[in-house]
């Protein structure tokens, strides 16, 4: 019944491991079958996607991206579960270059994520930023994806190799 909703999560999940083509698969399979059940996402509930959506559509080129969610869009519900379900990669590695910052990163983050970007870089878990700083395990993963993409990195260990390179 809610099938269209397993998907995006796994999309989520597929993003926050930086495997963006499988990510785009999977968000257009979900949309897909959202759409055929008639069903309109709230603002909350986009605004809770849209991290990792963004977090994959930038890591593929505007082109690639249209391509893999077209895929997912044509899926059937059959195959949309099976791939969802199966453990093949999509994703293309990204070059090294891709994942170093621009020279002027301090400037690039506010007060709060360059907080936590350290924090990240102690090889803290969401869970335990939210705990250090009192807020919750979800404002923490949204910081996490606002750095990620303020900084053009696609992980939590070269977010670490960046500041301790500093």
């Amino acid at each position: 019944m809610f099938t269209w909703r397993y998907l995006e999560g796994l999309a989520c999940s597929a993003a926050s491991r930086g495997e963006a083509q499988r990510a785009a698969r999977l968000f257009g399979g979900a949309a897909t079958l959202r759409e055929a059940v008639g069903y309109h996402q709230t603002p909350r509930e986009r605004a809770l996607g849209e991290p990792y959506l963004d977090a994959a559509r930038s890591r593929l080129s505007e082109a690639e991206w249209e391509v893999e969610f077209a895929e997912g869009r044509n899926m059937g519900l059959e195959e949309a579960v099976e791939y969802a379900l199966s453990e093949e990669e999509t994703t293309t590695p990204v070059p090294p270059a891709a994942d170093r910052p621009s020279a002027n990163v301090s400037s690039a983050l506010t007060r709060r994520e360059k907080e936590i970007a350290a924090l990240v870089a102690r090889d803290l878990t969401n869970r335990q930023i939210a705990k250090e700083l009192v807020v919750s395990e979800r404002t923490v993963e949204n910081h996490v994806a606002n750095i990620l993409k303020k900084l053009g990195l696609h992980s939590r260990e070269r977010v670490a190799a960046s500041i301790t390179q500093r």
